[in-house]
């Protein structure tokens, strides 16, 4: 029995190798939060099985712990992450303006409560059959997005790991919304990263390269480039430090005109760069680096845990719109799959 259990616990192992070897190569792959996870949750349904099948009482005293949070979470997790939602949107609309950006969660909750509450309320099973099948497809659907959201925030939370060496040529801060021609503390937080990671590297060597990247908005009377520039030299880094890229309006042309002056810059030479963003933000930037053509990390400046939930949901919605043509068509062929597969499975149990 030992040796059966030794070799299955060569399952979470191999998941967790796997893990480290992708992160290391691109830590801006989904994937990396998913072999995790896998990796973690194999590990404990193995060692479930093995305390309850083991004489040992420490063993089954120790594994009855997690194993009751677990209960406890497949029972009530979605009434937690609800009533988490709607507490969440409270402390946010206190703290900041009342905008569509800031309500994000609010909007999840109600959605999450519809979705629990209308099966009460509702007989679906008046429904002509086809209709009542896609509504439990439809079910498989948003419990699928769901833990997809779930595994993009593990991986934003991996990205935060990223600890690039201080000996980088270029630093690309990405820019955001300015106000009255003044950075926002949003973007002042992004700025700061990037100089504090300057200064170590000065401490030791030669200091990278400022990019400040961010066009002018159309609610803008100036470049947010420019504004971060005025910003980076009041905070002591010298003129011939700043490099301006004042043309993107997206985090897409930020990388794409940024690696314009890269080039041009380096003059073909080899090139070390990082980008330097908010926590919640580096995920996502990434992969629109490696779109544009840049194989690089970034280093994220913290934001307050009370913003982070809507953050976060904001950067899967532009995760969700920037393949969209594929999560459409995977809707229409889950429904469709799903619908059927319900369809056949109910006919064997009617036969």
């Amino acid at each position: 029995m030992n040796t059966w259990f030794l070799f299955l616990y060569s399952v979470p192992l191999i998941l967790l190798v796997l893990f480290f070897a992708i992160y290391k190569y691109n830590r801006t792959w989904l994937i990396t939060g998913f072999l995790l996870s896998c990796s973690i949750a194999s590990f404990m349904i193995i060692f479930f099985i093995q305390a309850y099948f083991s004489d040992s009482r420490i063993l089954k005293t120790v594994s009855a712990v997690p194993l009751i949070f677990v209960v406890l979470f497949l029972l009530y997790g979605v009434y937690i992450f609800i009533a988490f939602l709607f507490f969440n949107t409270h402390i946010v609309l206190k703290k900041e303006k009342r905008s569509l950006k800031h309500i994000l969660t609010l909007f999840l909750g109600v959605g999450l409560l519809l979705t629990v509450m209308l099966p009460r309320f509702i007989d679906i099973s008046v429904f002509p059959q086809t209709a009542v099948y896609i509504i439990y497809s439809a079910y498989g659907l948003v419990i699928y997005y769901l833990l997809h959201l779930a595994q993009f925030s593990i991986s934003i939370v991996l990205c935060n790991f990223s600890r690039p060496l201080k000996n980088q040529d270029y630093i690309i801060v990405l820019g955001c919304w300015v106000k009255d021609g003044k950075v926002t503390p949003i973007l002042a937080r992004r700025i700061d990263k990037a100089i504090e990671f300057y200064d170590k590297q000065k401490e030791s060597g030669k200091p990278p390269r400022l990019i400040l990247s961010g066009g002018k908005g159309a609610d803008e009377f100036c470049s947010e480039a420019e504004v971060m520039e005025r910003y980076a030299l009041e905070k002591g880094v010298p003129k011939e430090d700043l490099l301006v890229e004042s043309k993107s309006v997206s985090t897409f042309e930020n990388m794409k005109f940024s690696k314009e002056i890269l080039d041009r810059e380096s003059g073909g030479r080899p090139y070390k760069c990082i980008y330097a963003t908010n926590n919640y933000h580096l995920l996502r930037a990434g992969i629109l680096a490696r779109k544009a053509g840049l194989k690089i990390n970034g280093i994220g400046a913290k934001t307050a845990f009370y913003y982070l939930p809507n953050a976060i949901l904001r950067e899967y919605i532009a995760y969700i719109y920037l393949h969209l043509k594929w999560n459409i068509a995977f809707g229409a062929v889950s429904l469709a799959a799903g619908s059927i597969a319900i369809s056949y499975f109910m006919g064997l149990v009617a036969s």
